[in-house]
């Protein structure tokens, strides 16, 4: 039996394949004698197992019949796990079973001998089962603990082979000074494992054990021919021992400069701590002021780092394990098998730049390692508060808070403090934060105003315009309906809205004023299929409705002020009723037109669309309420040769506008040339004949009607006949 005054073992959470790489494998070639048991060794490529050498080879160096190079022709042992008490003979009983190869057979060919510590008695096997000659401990075996256990394990052949099974647990046999039935492993935890070419036992039980109250039992010897090796320090590979080991850590990342507060889980701890000193140490720094928390949570903090110790050069993570050390005395570590990383955050931008004095826009701060520590807190300037919302590593999202108004725009750093110790300053071209004012409009913007059709340019000036981000309108009709539309700021003081289009049921116009739409040349025009028509008398356009107006301005994606106006006024439709030229200039005519000069567009449309898209525009030089004036950008434009327009106001309304048909000029327009010019009077003299021929005419047929009347029986009252004069589409006299 083994005692060491400092025991040392490290416990990892996750497995490996093997045991250890091994060096010639780095080399390039397989070592296949590092491979200690039947099935380790055929798992590994190019090698096999020796059952009569019971050791790993090459193929070709053997060319004997008991030989295995797959898992499954493997034998199976299994050691009887039965109490061995004091003055009770015991036999050490190995079990063979899925003997493909006849081992048994050999077995039963060869010399067994059982060895025990210095001990060594014969062996046999019965039928399937290797059985060592009876051995009995006395009271004096027990003169210092309750429970001693013994390393035992069978040779063949006069002990030139030595048999090796596959779980390395069953060398280790217990054995007790009384009956302790079975619960004598409750309240224990006991690990077995091989590393670094020398097998490993550990044991350890709480004072709740009923069978040995306290203790603790540490076995290293050589893994080739298990002679003793009382070194102080015994490290355990990842995986093998899952009722021992570092669970897990919150958080497994902290800043360099310390501070952060490191939740360790170990499996068993409590067993493990018992009457023992703690001491955690994460990527090799102190984790001070080790307190337990449960039964198997350690609480600690990063220790602060030495004088002088500075980060890495190119700012990289100082990376380790968690280590778990149990002393003073008979001193074992366990450990984790992921790493710990110290870093140093780093901030890199701030988006947006800016935010109104009420708060609650949302800020994104771009980084490196910033999900690193507990808890991360954000200020900007001299103490505002930023409500984090979302960590990353690479981002934080926070909600600014209100601010106390200051005079002007104030650039301010943006302040990242983790676990209430680094604190990160982030400042700089586009790596600040800016409190504006809120967004204001000014008195002089109410009313604003568009068409039913929507779609047209609704300009709102104010002030601190500039910071917004998504703003949109909501104008507020009947039954609470909202009809919303996009704004577009341009500068600090001027935005630009679109008017919402509205259906008659928005605004409740009357069934007279309303006639189906002619020829709609836009979506949202062909969407409706109605306009607004209004009393042709009126000098000038009325509104046909009246609402609430409001604007959400968004910072970010996120609400920051709403800003209310008091009326939004909706005019009809303009009505397009043809149009004219006169070599030079377009004139379209119809009615409503006065308001949206800025959003009214004029295309020429002629019979052959092969020319380019922009010289058919025509520029609009006047609007009046009844007529639009444009001047084709082409000055060349043929304008005979245009016999339809598209004329759109907005992006919503639109309507394909024909050349009005010729009629008979006027007084005013074309007969009073010849006279004002001084044209020859032949034309003249044309007209005056023709006239006094008409006149003669006329008074020859009124003479004869009179006279013949006179002898008519019945006499009427009624004129002979009554002259009507046309109206044209100008309400001029046609002469």
């Amino acid at each position: 039996m083994i005692f060491s005054n400092i025991i040392i073992f490290m416990v990892s959470l996750s497995a490996v394949a093997h045991t250890r790489a091994p060096e010639s494998a780095k080399n390039g070639t397989i070592d296949c004698e590092e491979h200690l048991s039947c099935t380790r060794c055929v798992n590994e490529t190019l090698c096999s197992w020796s059952l009569e050498r019971q050791n790993c080879v090459h193929p070709e160096e053997l060319s004997e019949n008991l030989m295995v190079h797959v898992e499954a022709d493997c034998p199976q042992f299994t050691v009887a796990k039965q109490a061995w008490v004091k003055d009770v003979p015991y036999s050490y009983t190995v079990t063979v079973s899925n003997d493909k190869k006849d081992f048994v057979a050999f077995l039963r060919r060869s010399t067994i001998t059982c060895s025990l510590h210095t001990v060594q008695v014969k062996g046999r096997v019965d039928q399937n089962d290797i059985k060592c000659d009876q051995i009995k401990r006395t009271q004096a075996d027990f003169a210092q603990h309750r429970q001693t256990i013994y390393f035992y394990y069978v040779r063949l052949n006069n002990n030139s082979v030595t048999l090796r099974l596959d779980n390395d647990a069953d060398y280790y046999v217990p054995n007790y000074d009384r009956e302790c039935g079975p619960k004598r492993d409750d309240s224990c935890v006991t690990c077995t494992w091989t590393a670094d070419g020398y097998a490993n036992h550990f044991k350890r039980c709480s004072s709740a054990n009923r069978c040995t109250g306290l203790y603790q039992f540490y076995d290293r010897r050589h893994a080739v021919n298990f002679t003793d090796a009382p070194a102080a320090v015994a490290v355990m590979m990842p995986g093998r021992c899952a009722n021992a080991t570092v669970a897990s850590a919150v958080p497994v990342t902290a800043p360099r400069t310390g501070g952060t507060a490191v939740l360790v889980t170990v499996k068993n701890h409590r067993i493990l701590a018992e009457k023992k000193t703690v001491h955690v140490t994460v990527a090799g720094r102190s984790c001070v002021n080790v307190r337990t928390v449960g039964n198997e949570t350690i609480a600690c903090t990063v220790e602060r780092p030495a004088p002088g110790q500075a980060s890495a050069a190119d700012g990289s993570p100082t990376e380790g394990w968690i280590s778990v050390e149990y002393g003073p005395r008979q001193k074992f570590v366990v450990a984790s098998a992921f790493p710990f990383k110290l870093v140093d955050p780093r901030l890199t931008d701030v988006s947006p730049t800016c935010g109104p004095l009420s708060g609650g826009t949302t800020l994104d701060i771009g980084g490196e390692h910033l999900d690193t520590g507990n808890g991360v807190k954000v200020t900007i300037g001299d103490g505002a508060a930023c409500a984090v919302i979302d960590r990353r590593w690479d981002r934080i999202t926070c909600v600014t808070g209100a601010r106390v108004a200051a005079a002007g725009i104030v650039n301010d750093t943006v302040n990242v403090s983790f676990d209430n110790g680094t604190v990160v300053r982030h400042a700089g071209r586009n790596k600040y934060f800016a409190y504006t004012a809120d967004p204001e409009l000014d008195a002089a913007t109410s009313p604003l105003a568009g068409i039913a059709s929507g779609g047209t340019a609704v300009p709102v000036r104010g002030r601190h315009f500039s910071c917004a981000r998504n703003t949109t309108m909501a104008v507020h009709v009947r039954d609470g309906t909202v009809r919303r539309t996009g704004c577009q700021v341009h500068n600090d003081t001027f935005m630009v809205c679109r008017s919402p289009t509205l259906s008659p049921d928005d605004v409740a116009i009357p069934a007279a004023t309303v006639r189906p739409q002619q020829r709609p040349t836009t979506p949202a025009a062909a969407a409706g299929r109605y306009e607004y028509v209004e009393d042709d008398d009126d000098a000038e356009a009325k509104p046909i409705g009246a609402f609430r107006c409001d604007f959400r301005v968004a910072y970010n994606g996120t609400a920051a002020a709403v800003l209310l106006t008091a009326e939004y006024r909706v005019y009809a439709d303009p009505v397009l009723d043809g149009f004219e030229t006169d070599g030079r200039a377009v004139t379209v005519f119809g009615r409503d037109l006065r308001h949206w000069r800025s959003d009214v567009a004029v295309e020429l449309l002629r019979p052959d669309d092969s020319s380019p898209a922009d010289p058919r525009r025509c520029d609009v030089t006047s609007a009046g309420r009844r007529r639009i004036v444009c001047v084709p950008r082409n000055s060349s434009a043929d304008l005979d040769a245009v016999r339809a327009l598209n004329v759109t106001v907005g992006v919503s309304y639109g309507r394909v506008v024909h050349r009005r048909p010729s009629v008979r000029p006027d007084d005013d327009h074309v007969w009073q040339r010849p006279w004002t010019h001084g044209r020859t009077t032949t034309a003249v003299a044309v007209l005056a004949a023709l006239s006094s021929l008409l006149c003669g005419g006329c008074v020859a047929l009124l003479c004869r009607r009179k006279i013949t009347n006179r002898y008519t029986h019945s006499v009427t009252r009624a004129p002979l006949f009554e002259l009507h004069a046309p109206a044209d589409r100008n309400n001029s006299i046609i002469m």
